[in-house]
């Protein structure tokens, strides 16, 4: 499993105050720009050093009710392609200086019952010997899905649960911000970017 390193001021989701930004102590906008801010710093400088060659979305089934549960599927998947990708184990996989890239974001949305829940975006930069977005959804029907029961309807034509999307930067460098600003009175509005799975590049101070 690869490892990051983030600053001290984007500490991991599981050490933040249980009642989100709301919870924080001085001004509650300060602290939610400074964060954004932050978060857009980080963002920037990721996708300047390796721009993401795709833009997937993830439809898990059934749909999870936490940021916790998405991320648990979202490793899986991460696992399992990073292990295609490279033909080896976990425990062999090359070091993070490689050019291959994973930055998972979790998004909510509404059920038709008014719950929450989880979808999962990802951006991927340099996926070795990936040369299409169609090479890429066979890797995932054909290497990844198979034994993995919340990845199904793939071949969904309506609402399929994968799309997979050329990267675009005016489009995707910061498309998943706008959930934060929707959520941003949830008891975890500061929950978008999974650090705990991401391959990071945080800025030298």
């Amino acid at each position: 499993m690869r490892t990051i390193s983030i600053p001290k001021d984007l500490a991991s989701a599981n050490s933040r105050p249980k009642g989100g930004n709301d919870s924080r102590p001085g001004s509650r906008t300060t602290t939610r720009s400074q964060y954004i801010n932050h978060l857009q710093d980080l963002l920037d400088h990721q996708w300047n050093q390796y721009p993401p060659s795709w833009f997937i979305t993830i439809q898990w089934s059934p749909a999870p009710y936490s940021f916790t549960t998405a991320s648990k599927h979202a490793r899986h998947f991460r696992n399992k392609l990073l292990s295609h990708l490279y033909s080896t184990t976990l425990k062999n996989l090359p070091p993070p200086q490689e050019p291959c890239k994973l930055v998972w974001f979790h998004e909510r949305a509404q059920d038709p019952q008014g719950r929450l829940i989880y979808h999962s975006h990802l951006h991927l930069t340099k996926p070795p010997g990936v040369d299409s977005a169609h090479h890429l959804q066979w890797i995932i029907a054909d290497k990844i899905a198979p034994g993995f029961d919340c990845l199904k309807h793939l071949k969904r034509r309506r609402d399929p649960a994968v799309v997979i999307r050329q990267w675009n930067p005016e489009h995707h460098s910061f498309y998943n911000l706008k959930d934060h600003y929707r959520f941003c009175h949830h008891q975890d509005p500061d929950l978008i970017l999974d650090y705990d799975i991401s391959d990071l590049i945080c800025p030298s101070k």
